[in-house]
């Protein structure tokens, strides 16, 4: 067992936690790794102990997950132990606990029972919190909230603690973790600077399929006292950030915010440019009758240039989108956002002046079209500005952040895991699963058990990265992910075969993107309207060239009979080969699993033809590439001829 303690500023615990190692002796310990976030010298508390002992000097307080993620990737032993500085460690406690994990494999965390004090029960085991819990665990209640019986519920209160049994989650005060459960579900999500690390982590386990465990026969001492507690403004937006994350993780709704953000920010990029035109029409306006006693033309009533406000903010926003400034809101730097801007306001006060003299209308002014530039200038920068540093604060406090799923099983894989978790501050948060599980797995029981995964993880990115052997098994099963929703990427030295131009940098990791996110309709309701569309606009017009195609293949069907089994659904104009004739023989388990999504095809694809395997190779290139444009291609291509 590897023990790892997160310090910061809580030297007197510290000395407390190690001199009752000291008593216990445990015997499965065999290293102390210090993550000291404080920077105060403790090297001399490790003196004399019978166990090797290092402090990893963090140089500033990285919080508590982060700090906890330094000391496992430090942790040389399969078993990892986090403790924190205010725990006591009595005779036998970690013997106990290292026996639950070797009685239960399925464990990824196991946690003692913790005692406070004065000897006392303390409720570490939890179940999942839900809104009701929330409010009242955080809202501030008093009576009612500790006489509740939801969350008496939520904290395992008429529970008397003594038995050893899975639960929901527990604190991160103490627990024992699994390296390989933790290769699988990846390290604590270093967003959580402090508090709700523990629930989330102990939430991915579940969903990963790892049980956690609370374990009553082994008792530690919690003295629970958080040096983060003398930091109350501190502890208390802490707590407040961990909430949001953990709700926007979990939370449906704030996922699909979360997941549209983009979408959702080019919008409120949107609305405030029209905000801003309308703002600078007014000022301007504002400003030119000021000047009326000095200027010769007179100024209408501003519901007068109505049409004219309405033209600026369409030009306004027309320069902008003709800029590319909708699809980008973020900049390299302020220099680079006042050209853009800039240039884009250019542009559209020289349409507006041009206007002016192309349309002649009683209810324009040139002067206010002069006075506008400026203030449109100041007040798109303004609001553009305010916008990049919400998506910018966003992000750096965690909140726009993709899940990976690195699906491979070699030393590759576990190289991309890693450069996943070096990318983390970017936004990247890695998990890792291997397919098969195990060698009686089945090709499609691993699809299922992968499509499972990414719904209950939320995965927005899977990234293939195969050893040579596994290629084409890895490449079916994410075929089998291409309606999930996720983007899925091939990565490894063999996508490194693919030309630079399609290669793209997820985090440091150089990958191949195999399938773009879904966005809508699947890929079988998208192939049957294609089929549909062929029926309708296509074959008829094809007839000839389609009977001669047919007649060369040595078709059983003409093709009036082939367009009624097209609009049956039986086929489609343009799929695999009828392996169905031969019993799907020499198909192997991986590419049927691909294959079987789509129907055999009147016109099969370019290359289908000659022995099994080179068929087999053909029609997953083209299921890889499908879309009604392929299908119109295949179709022509397999039918130009002599249509007489």
């Amino acid at each position: 067992v590897s023990l790892v303690i997160v310090h910061y500023l809580s030297r007197p615990a510290l000395e407390r936690l190690i001199g009752s190692l000291r008593e216990a002796r445990p015997a499965p310990l065999r290293e102390i790794l210090i993550v000291n976030n404080s920077g105060d010298p403790v090297e001399d508390l490790l003196l004399n102990l019978p166990w090797p002992a290092r402090v990893l000097e963090s140089g500033r307080n990285l919080g508590y997950a982060r700090g906890v993620n330094e000391g496992i990737r430090g942790a040389r032993e399969d078993q990892v132990l986090i403790l924190n500085p205010d725990i006591l460690v009595p005779t036998g406690s970690i013997e106990a606990l290292v026996r639950c994990a070797e009685e239960r494999p399925r464990a990824g965390i196991v946690a003692p029972k913790l005692l406070n004090a004065d000897g006392t029960l303390q409720l570490s085991a939890r179940r999942f919190y839900n809104w009701k819990t929330l409010l009242l665990r955080r809202a501030p209640l008093g009576p009612y909230a500790t006489r509740s019986r939801t969350l008496r519920n939520h904290l395992m209160a008429d529970w008397d603690h003594a038995e050893t049994r899975p639960v929901d989650w527990v604190l991160g005060a103490a627990m024992l973790a699994r390296k390989r459960a933790i290769r699988d579900v990846g390290l604590m999500d270093e967003r959580y600077f402090l508090y709700f690390e523990d629930v989330d982590w102990c939430q991915r386990m579940w969903r990963h399929g790892y049980e956690v465990l609370y374990c009553a026969d082994a008792g530690m001492v919690h003295e629970y006292a958080r040096a983060s507690a003398q930091l109350r403004a501190r502890s208390i937006r802490a707590h407040a950030a961990g909430l949001l994350r953990f709700a926007e993780k979990w939370s449906a709704l704030l996922y699909a915010v979360s997941h549209y953000r983009r979408r959702i920010l080019s919008l409120a990029t949107l609305l405030t440019d029209v905000a801003a035109a309308v703002a600078a029409f007014l000022a301007a306006y504002g400003i030119r009758t000021s000047l009326a006693s000095v200027l010769s033309k007179p100024v209408y009533p501003l519901p007068s240039y109505g049409g004219l406000l309405f033209f600026t903010v369409a030009v306004t926003v027309a320069a902008l989108a003709a800029n590319g400034l909708y699809r980008r809101t973020t900049f390299a730097d302020s220099i680079e956002r006042a050209f853009s801007i800039g240039q884009a306001v250019i542009q559209a006060v020289l349409f507006l002046t041009s206007a002016t003299f192309l349309f002649q209308t009683p209810r324009y002014s040139r002067v206010l079209v002069l006075l506008l530039a400026p203030i449109l200038y100041g007040a798109l920068l303004l609001t553009r500005s305010l916008v990049g540093r919400v998506g910018e604060g966003a992000r750096r406090q965690g909140f726009a952040f993709r899940r990976v799923l690195v699906v491979g099983s070699g030393a590759e894989a576990d190289g991309a895991r890693e450069a996943f978790e070096q990318a983390r501050r970017e936004g990247f948060e890695p998990l890792g699963t291997t397919v098969p599980a195990g060698p009686g797995e089945a090709p499609e029981e691993a699809a299922a058990r992968l499509r499972a995964l990414v719904e209950s993880e939320r995965i927005q990115i899977v990234c293939v990265v195969p050893e040579p052997a596994e290629v084409p098994y890895l490449l079916a099963a994410a075929t089998a992910l291409r309606d999930s929703g996720a983007a899925t990427y091939w990565a490894g030295s063999v996508a490194q075969l693919a030309s630079e131009e399609s290669l793209t940098s997820l985090g440091g990791v150089r990958a191949v993107l195999l399938h773009a996110p879904s966005r809508g309709l699947s890929v079988r309701v998208r192939k049957r309207a294609s089929d549909l569309l062929l029926s309708l606009f296509v074959a008829p017009f094809r007839w000839g060239a389609l009977r001669a195609y047919l007649a060369r293949r040595g078709g059983t069907y003409t093709p009036a009979q082939a367009w009624g089994r097209v609009w049956m659904g039986r086929l489609s104009w343009v799929g695999r080969s009828a392996y169905e004739e031969s019993r799907w023989a020499n198909v192997p388990g991986w590419a049927r699993l691909a294959l079987e999504s789509i129907r055999p095809g009147v016109v099969t694809p370019n290359g289908s033809a000659g022995d099994p395997m080179s068929r087999v190779a053909a029609d997953l290139a083209y299921l890889s590439r499908f879309s009604l444009a392929e299908d119109l291609r295949q179709f022509l291509r397999a039918t130009r001829g002599d249509l007489s």
